[in-house]
């Protein structure tokens, strides 16, 4: 991943498509494991960073909601500490 790869924050489509490009429940093995890992409020690493949008994002859309933009807004600035370059 580079930082070119993320959205802009104001384009709620591309953040959308970027949070649904990480499928937390394969990498975590369930729902309930990215569930919790999602809730955990541990942001120390680019995979918990993913999950956290991911869930918003799923969440989100089950709740015809926008929640998901506020919470990359949150992580924007720790998802490029994550990413190098």
């Amino acid at each position: 991943m580079e930082m070119t790869d993320l959205p802009d924050k104001d384009d709620h489509a591309a953040i959308f498509r970027f949070a649904m490009s990480f499928n937390g429940y394969e990498e975590f093995g369930s729902f309930e494991a990215s569930a919790d890992a999602a809730r955990s409020g541990d942001r120390s690493s680019l995979k918990m960073l993913r999950n956290e949008l991911f869930f918003a994002a799923r969440a989100s859309r089950h709740s015809d909601s926008d929640r998901y933009i506020a919470v990359y807004g949150e992580l924007l600035p720790l998802l490029r500490e994550q990413i190098p370059g």
